[in-house]
C-alpha cells in the first residue's frame, strides 16, 4: 500500500544507532554465526568482549579478544581498554568486529572448560584453511577426517562421500589438481569411517593436539625490515619474537625471557635484551604498524609472564614446536567403552583446579585493567545446545 501524501521512508544503514548514546555493535563468531549487541557508544572493547562472553558462557575469556579490518585490509586486534566505536570509527574498513583466540597456549589441555575448548578448536580449524599454518597432505587428510567427525558424528554410509565435496577440507587455493584433490577427499573418507565411535569433543582434542605441534601455531606476523635494510617477516609466537628472512638467511629468535621491553619510535619497532646494550630495530610499514605490533607484542610479553608461573609454560625449554609429520600415528585409534579414548581421558572435562583456582577465569586480560567476565555458570563443561551448528 503507497503512503500517503507521497511520504517516502529514509533507507538507513543497517548499524545505524537507534540513539546518540546507543551502537549497535555486529560480531562475528567463529562459528560463523553473527550476534548484534547494543551498547553504549562510550563501551570499551573489553565490555564488548564481555558481552560476547556472556552469550557464549564463556569463563575463560584471558585467551579471546575481538579484531576487524583496518582500511588497508589488514586484521587488527581492539584496544580492549579504549572506546570500541572511536576504534571503529578511526581505523576500521567496515563496522563488523570479530571474535578469536589472541593467546595461544603451549598445550590446550590446559583449557578447562568444554565451551572454551570447542571455541579454540574453532579458531584452529580457521587458522588452518586459511593457510596460516603449514601442514603437508598426510597432515591435512588426518585434520580433515577429525573435523568432519567433530563436526557431523558418526560416518553415515549412505552419505557417501559426496557430501564432503560441499565442504571446506584443505587449505584455501591448496591443492590446485582436481585429480589430487579427489583422491584427498577419497582418504578423509575412509579414515572419517574409521573414527566411528569417536565423541565430537574427543575428536577436536585430537585435532587441536596436532595442530599444536605445527609450524606456524600461535603464530601473527608483520612486514618489516632489520638494520641493514633486508625485508624480513617479524612475528610473535609461543617462544618469543620470530625474525625470519626471505633470502635464506636462518631466523633468529628473541625469547621472552631474554627481552626486558619493546618500544616503538616513529616507524621503528625496538626489542632492549638483557643480554645486550643496544636495542635491537626493525623499520616497519609507517608509525602507525610500530605503534601496534609494539602493542600487541607487550600483550603477548605479559600473558607470558602472568603465565609463566603456573603450568601453562612448565615444558617449554625446548620450544614448543616439534615438526611431527606423523604425530597423530603415535596416538593409537582405539576406544574403549563409551568411545572414550583407551588411554584415559585426553582432558579432564572436570578438572577439580577449574573449581579451585577461580582466578584462571578472572585473572585481568593482559591488554586489559579490568577485570575478565564472571559468569553464574557453574559447570566448567557446559556447553550450550547449539555447539555443533554447522555455519
Amino acid at each position: 500500500m503507497p503512503l500517503p501524501f507521497g511520504f517516502k521512508l529514509k533507507r538507513t544503514r543497517r548499524y545505524t544507532v537507534s540513539s546518540k548514546s546507543c551502537l549497535v555493535t555486529r560480531i562475528q563468531l567463529l562459528n560463523g554465526e553473527f550476534v548484534e549487541f547494543t551498547l553504549s557508544v562510550e563501551s570499551t572493547g573489553q565490555e564488548c568482549l564481555e558481552a560476547v562472553a556472556q552469550r557464549l558462557e564463556l569463563r575463560e575469556i584471558t585467551y579471546f579478544s575481538l579484531w576487524y579490518f583496518n582500511k588497508q585490509n589488514q586484521q587488527r586486534w581492539v584496544d580492549l581498554e579504549k572506546v570500541l566505536k572511536k576504534q571503529l570509527d578511526k581505523h576500521g574498513q567496515e563496522p563488523t568486529v570479530y571474535f578469536g583466540v589472541l593467546f595461544y597456549i603451549p598445550s590446550v589441555n590446559q583449557l578447562q572448560q568444554e565451551i572454551t575448548r570447542y571455541q579454540y578448536y574453532l579458531q584452529l580449524k580457521k587458522d588452518v584453511l586459511e593457510g596460516k599454518i603449514s601442514c603437508s597432505l598426510d597432515q591435512a587428510i588426518r585434520l580433515a577426517s577429525l573435523a568432519v567427525q567433530a563436526d557431523f558424528g558418526d560416518f553415515n554410509r549412505y552419505d557417501s562421500q559426496d557430501f564432503l565435496q560441499k565442504f571446506a577440507l584443505f587449505p584455501i587455493d591448496w591443492i590446485q589438481d582436481e585429480r589430487v584433490l579427489e583422491e584427498a577427499t577419497q582418504k578423509v573418507a575412509l579414515r572419517y569411517q574409521s573414527l566411528r565411535g569417536l565423541p565430537a569433543s574427543d575428536a577436536e582434542m585430537l585435532y587441536m593436539q596436532e595442530v599444536e605441534k605445527m609450524e606456524g601455531y600461535g603464530q601473527e606476523s608483520y612486514q618489516a625490515k632489520d638494520s641493514t635494510g633486508t625485508d624480513a617477516t617479524l612475528g610473535s609466537c609461543l617462544d618469543g619474537i620470530v625474525v625470519k628472512y626471505k633470502n635464506g638467511r636462518p631466523p633468529l629468535l628473541f625469547r621472552w625471557d631474554e627481552i626486558n621491553n619493546m618500544t616503538h619510535n616513529r616507524s621503528f619497532f625496538a626489542l632492549e635484551l638483557t643480554n645486550r646494550e643496544e636495542s635491537v630495530q626493525y623499520q616497519t610499514e609507517d608509525m602507525e604498524t610500530s605503534k601496534y605490533v609494539c602493542r600487541m607484542c607487550l600483550a603477548r610479553l605479559k600473558f607470558y609472564k602472568i603465565n609463566k608461573s603456573n603450568n601453562l609454560y612448565m615444558n617449554t625449554q625446548n620450544g614448543f614446536y616439534y615438526h611431527s609429520q606423523t604425530s597423530l600415528d603415535r596416538f593409537p585409534m582405539e576406544y574403549g567403552s563409551g568411545g572414550r579414548l583407551r588411554n584415559g581421558s585426553v582432558y579432564s572435562a572436570h578438572s577439580t583446579s577449574s573449581l579451585t583456582n577461580p582466578q584462571h577465569y578472572l585473572q585481568p586480560s593482559p591488554m586489559s585493567s579490568n577485570p575478565s567476565i564472571t559468569s553464574d555458570i557453574t559447570r566448567p563443561d557446559f556447553v550450550p545446545s547449539h555447539r555443533h551448528s554447522v555455519h
